[in-house]
């Protein structure tokens, strides 16, 4: 099986199966493995978002129903939510454009570097051996907007720094919040045992920043 369809059939499913329609016709990537992820990447609904972190933590984490970890991720999603409201602008002619509806181009920090920076940080805790490629891992994903022209670099580091501060403010304040990180830590643990790697962990080798510890 070739790298393009390996990405498409694994990891990068996302971008045709569980992706929200564009408000448009959608602009077809380059052919170039990198972009295929990247607009895979787009895809940060709590219920969809783990499995873009399944190589980093050696799990399959949408296989199963881990509804704690799902709890902590919609959390994290509701918080970013607030401090970065989505913009409604007009829709950008990027190459990997699949927007939200009623989603424009990003102005200020990107929304969805945020979300995906507050879900790495919860991951980290929830799989510390990993915690490096986890961090590896988010840098990629967020990296997907600036990569499809959506928002730039600036942007895309604003919203990490928003996501930080997001995850920071839940944990240290919400006790609820963190009995669920607990009980999603049981979780992933228990996802964990399954032997069985992702089928996009040899297209991510191929195609992305090296994850740490041989993830």
């Amino acid at each position: 099986m070739d790298r393009r369809r390996l990405i498409l059939t694994g990891a990068a499913g996302l971008a045709s199966a569980c992706a929200s329609p564009p408000p448009g016709p959608l602009i077809a990537p380059a052919p170039d493995d990198r972009l295929l992820f990247a607009q895979a990447h787009l895809e940060v609904r709590p219920e969809l978002a783990a499995q873009h972190f399944d190589c980093a933590i050696g799990a399959r984490l949408t296989v199963r129903r881990l509804p704690a970890l799902t709890k902590v991720l919609q959390a994290l999603a509701d918080e970013v939510a607030v401090r970065v409201p989505r913009d409604v602008g007009p829709a950008p002619a990027g190459v990997c454009v699949r927007l939200l509806p009623g989603e424009g181009a990003q102005r200020g920090p990107s929304r969805r570097a945020a979300l995906v920076e507050a879900y790495a940080q919860a991951l980290r805790r929830l799989a510390p051996d990993r915690s490096q490629a986890v961090s590896a891992r988010a840098g990629d994903v967020a990296s997907a907007e600036a990569l499809c022209g959506l928002a730039d670099q600036a942007a895309v580091d604003q919203g990490r720094t928003v996501g930080r501060e997001a995850f920071d403010v839940l944990f240290h304040t919400r006790p609820a919040f963190r009995d669920l990180v607990d009980q999603a830590a049981v979780e992933v643990a228990e996802a964990r045992k399954d032997s069985i790697e992702s089928p996009g962990c040899a297209a991510e080798r191929r195609t992305l920043s090296p994850l740490p510890g041989g993830g």
